[in-house]
């Protein structure tokens, strides 16, 4: 699901954040789906986050996260 190339340097909250994004797009209802500028400045928030976590922890959600849960992902 993530980009290998990634080698596992992205925040695992970050991912979740993202699949749980895509799940309201794929709403079979339109009428349930988000407005895309609602996804886009949930998306640019995850971009915000995700690049604070990464310089802070190195790509884990937090100091205390083993890098062996990211890495099955």
């Amino acid at each position: 699901m993530v980009d290998p190339l990634l080698q596992g340097n992205f925040p695992l909250r970050c991912l979740h954040q993202a699949i749980a994004i895509t799940a309201m797009c794929l709403q079979e209802q339109p009428k349930f789906r988000p407005l895309i500028g609602d996804i886009v400045v949930a998306l640019e928030y995850l971009a915000s986050q995700s690049i604070t976590e990464v310089h802070r922890y190195g790509g884990r959600s937090s100091p205390q996260q083993p890098s062996s849960e990211i890495d099955r992902n």
